[in-house]
């Protein structure tokens, strides 16, 4: 059941910060090392500094990167860089962007949802976490006590009754809007309207929500939650707590904005790489057909949507083949005693299939394995691939469909987790369009 709240938003102030596009970044976990830098160099009020900071030389328990983000907040709160909105809001945030040459918006809300346990509650995860990421990200709450991205979530609304809704609600003239670096149009408008709120807090009490992006960030809330009412024991405890609600962005799944790219998979330590023993394994449960050693990405990508409801991957194996195969699953049923247990849900995604059949059983790749493994590289550009494994960097590449909505939805439902990187949502929430204090006012 999701509990949503307004909450008074930390914005960048429009009076210091004249070009927003200027300050706001990717989320944490894709900007790479030469991105973060090219970021602090944009702007010396860049969300860059909060979110994704710097180790220097001679840092220690009491002078570090998470310290620093704290100042920063801190002094940015201050100077009124960044400003508290003078009364609670729920933000409607819209993103236009293309894709394959087709124009979309994907329209949403951000506001505060009270945190539910995965076990027991109906916010439910679709991807393992590393426990790394989630001690990083405790650690800089704690040094912030702030939400400084929002979790991207969907849920269901079939009817589109609050999809129509929001939609209506940002008709007016934004209080943001930008063009970001990939070309998208960011747009958010902050709703105060109490009436307007309490509908929409009405309208979402009985849906679920479904993780998008934001796996890590949504644990370490719940991490951060417990390590709050720990320290503040017998303090109001039947009482809600700031640190009991997250920042997130909610979108319905009948969006058409809500779109999903395919993250295409490398391999290497591959110990007999023999194209024709793999065509052979392959074969006892898979369609082979070849499509020679020049296929254009159009060309893969139309093969592989074609049927839509057969399981498709496409091959490309390097050294003495450079061929191009489509490989169609015969029928899920033959998958029954390969993928059992935990893994049973996997027969119905080709992720799954990839992972806990191909690599799993045909290459030798422990890919069930959720760790960062050594010997599979995640990728979204064919052409990259192909290049990757001519170049003798992999041996042998594989490209999929795109994981249907319904599919998360279905895995998420029954507690099961889906392989690493199942999902690639497009575009990317931007970071700094709202960040929330986690105080006493929400």
């Amino acid at each position: 059941m999701a509990t949503i709240l307004p909450f008074k938003g930390l914005r960048y102030n429009p009076e210091k910060i004249k070009d927003i596009s200027k300050v706001i970044t990717p989320p944490y976990d894709v900007i790479s090392e030469k991105e973060r830098d090219d970021y602090y160099q944009l702007h010396p009020d860049n969300i860059i500094r909060l979110i994704l900071s710097k180790e220097l030389p001679g840092d220690d328990q009491s002078n570090n990167k998470y310290t620093r983000s704290a100042e920063f907040f801190d002094t940015w709160r201050k100077e009124e860089i960044l400003k508290e909105e003078t009364e609670p809001a729920i933000y409607i945030y819209a993103q236009e962007f293309t894709l394959s040459g087709k124009k979309y918006t994907r329209r949403g809300f951000i506001s505060l949802v009270k945190l539910e346990d995965f076990q027991t509650g109906e916010i439910y995860p679709h991807e393992h976490t590393l426990a790394k990421p989630k001690e990083d990200r405790m650690n800089l709450t704690k040094a912030c006590n702030a939400n400084l991205s929002q979790v991207f979530t969907f849920f269901e609304d079939e009817d589109a009754k609050i999809s129509n809704f929001l939609h209506k609600l940002s008709e007016g003239d934004p209080d943001i809007d930008f063009t970001d670096i990939y070309g998208v149009k960011n747009s958010l408008w902050a709703i105060k309207d109490k009436a307007v709120i309490e509908k929409l807090i009405v309208q979402m009490k009985d849906r679920a929500l479904f993780i998008a992006d934001g796996h890590h960030r949504y644990e370490t809330a719940l991490f951060y939650r417990d390590f709050i009412k720990d320290r503040e024991k017998g303090q109001n405890s039947n009482e809600d707590s700031p640190a009991d609600y997250i920042m997130m962005m909610c979108v319905s799944m009948e969006d058409p904005g809500l779109q999903i790219l395919p993250t295409h998979r490398l391999a290497r330590n591959i110990k007999d790489l023999d194209p024709e023993k793999i065509k052979s394994s392959l074969s006892e449960i898979f369609d082979i057909s070849e499509l020679g050693s020049d296929c254009k990405t159009e060309t893969l990508t139309q093969k592989l949507s074609e049927d839509a409801h057969k399981h498709k991957i496409a091959m490309y194996i390097g050294e003495s083949d450079k061929k191009f195969y489509i490989l169609t699953l015969r029928d899920e049923k033959l998958l029954d005693p390969i993928l059992t247990g935990e893994y049973t849900e996997w027969k119905s995604i080709d992720t799954g299939i990839l992972h806990g059949v191909i690599f799993d059983r045909v290459l030798g790749i422990q890919a069930k394995n959720i760790s960062k493994s050594e010997s599979v590289k995640y990728i979204q550009d064919v052409d990259d691939s192909v290049t990757s494994v001519n170049a003798g960097e992999y041996q042998i590449a594989f490209f999929l469909n795109p994981t249907k909505i319904g599919q998360i939805k279905d895995i998420a439902t029954k507690r099961h987790k889906m392989p690493p990187k199942a999902t690639y949502f497009y575009p990317k929430l931007m970071t700094g369009m709202v960040v929330r204090h986690i105080s006493s006012g929400h």
